[in-house]
């Protein structure tokens, strides 16, 4: 759970002993995260406690922050105005962090060639890699945040990722905008997080309403990859499926890596069930799938947002869901959708012009990270390059039509609007867009 300071509370100091104060906060935070490391325990606690019910139920409309920081004394120096992003650029997922990182370029020409920020300076972005150890995820956010004076953050899909970032910018007071889909990153309502797009909570419910739909008995296998964004988002289904009052999922868990993955794939087609959801991260999505699909067995297949986070983002805004090879992902699967937000030809121009720079079509979460730099980008021209200012902008309910899909948050972080299924579909002619 995300550490939690009183109403109001905040350091608000200048110059050089500001500069202390920040980092003086943010390795605090860092040794608070820490020690979650060094205690294996605590954190498998934490996992546990975050995936209940609460007892209670905050207002989200009656988040706020009421500290200062507001006025232009508070305002960032310096020649640029610069964008943070916290990225997979290392490691097993590097070639997805530079996907990303793609279309944050491409967001970022847009803004430079649309002029300006009001005071003259322009946008920059500031990029650190996005480490799997805990501590040494808070030290790139250190970095991003005391020395490169970010005004915003932006992270990637990875739920522990935004939760240590929620818990630096609660004590810090700077917006982060997350790819991640765990509401529980804003269930406690801290002011400084939102999260991009729809939570595990609303991909359950529409998963489950599809699969359950007139009260049918049905035999659901749930496949959980066994990481905390797993975890969470199957609690999230399995919640889903009890309020609807359906047959509960036979659920099965799968190590990240170092496990056979053709004989889960063996195990689960001899369950013969009816429909199998998939709650995993984008590579195991990958190789599970295909394996999944192989021997005529032809379950509908339903994939969280994180698994299809690497799928083609033309397959999920085209008429009949794109093609298999489009797609990447086997003829038959339902994908969840957010609401749509920009129209079909501003959309397919922006894909278009991704993979005339890459060779290769933008993922659903390249769109997100390019709509998430447009996002703060057009906060700052309004807001200015202020921390609790552009927090403000972003919790005022002004809504954003990205290409990812509609764009609008409460004031506590949420993403409003409907999520759909969308089919990907069997066809062998080439989209006409």
């Amino acid at each position: 759970m995300a550490a939690v300071v009183p109403p109001g509370r905040c350091v608000h100091t200048r110059g050089h002993s500001a500069r202390q104060a920040v980092a003086s906060l943010v390795r605090w935070a860092a040794l608070l995260l820490l020690a979650v490391a060094v205690f294996p325990n605590s954190a498998s606690a934490q996992d546990d406690i975050t995936s209940q019910t609460p007892y209670a139920t905050l207002d989200r409309n009656g988040v706020a922050y009421r500290g200062p920081g507001r006025d232009n004394a508070a305002n960032l120096q310096g020649a640029t105005v610069k964008i943070g992003l916290l990225l997979p650029l290392r490691g097993a997922n590097a070639a997805d962090g530079q996907s990303l990182l793609a279309a944050a370029n491409m967001a970022l020409a847009d803004e430079e060639a649309a002029g300006p920020l009001v005071d003259g300076r322009h946008l920059a972005l500031a990029v650190r890699n996005q480490a799997e150890q805990w501590g040494q995820a808070s030290s790139e956010m250190v970095q991003l945040i005391d020395e490169e004076r970010v005004a915003a953050l932006i992270t990637s899909s990875d739920g522990n990722i935004a939760h240590q970032a929620e818990q630096i910018a609660n004590k810090i007071g700077i917006p982060i905008v997350t790819l991640a889909s765990d509401a529980t990153t804003t269930q406690i309502n801290i002011p400084w997080i939102f999260r991009l797009g729809p939570s595990d909570e609303d991909q359950a419910r529409a998963i489950a309403s599809q699969i359950y739909q007139a009260g049918l008995t049905k035999k659901v296998l749930l496949l959980v990859e066994s990481d905390h964004d797993g975890r969470v988002g199957a609690d999230e289904f399995e919640k889903a499926v009890k309020h609807l009052h359906g047959t509960p999922p036979k659920r099965l868990g799968i190590p990240s890596s170092g496990v056979d993955l053709e004989a889960i794939a063996t195990r689960a087609q001899a369950s013969a069930p009816d429909a199998v959801v998939l709650w995993t991260s984008s590579p195991l999505a990958a190789r599970l799938l295909p394996l999944l699909s192989a021997n005529n067995f032809a379950r509908p297949v339903y994939v969280c947002r994180k698994a299809a986070a690497s799928v083609a983002g033309n397959a999920f805004n085209l008429p009949d869901g794109g093609t298999p090879a489009q797609s990447g992902l086997p003829q038959g699967t339902w994908v969840t959708a957010p609401a749509a937000g920009a129209t079909h030809n501003d959309t397919l121009a922006f894909q278009e012009h991704y993979l005339a720079k890459t060779g290769a079509w933008p993922s659903f979460a390249a769109m997100q990270t390019y709509d998430a730099v447009h996002l703060v980008a057009q906060a700052l021209r309004v807001a200015g390059a202020n921390r609790s200012r552009l927090r403000d902008y972003l919790a005022a309910g002004n809504r954003f039509a990205g290409v990812s899909g509609a764009i609008v948050f409460d004031p506590a972080g949420n993403t409003l609007g409907d999520t759909h299924l969308i089919r990907i579909a069997s066809t062998s002619r080439t989209p006409a867009l």
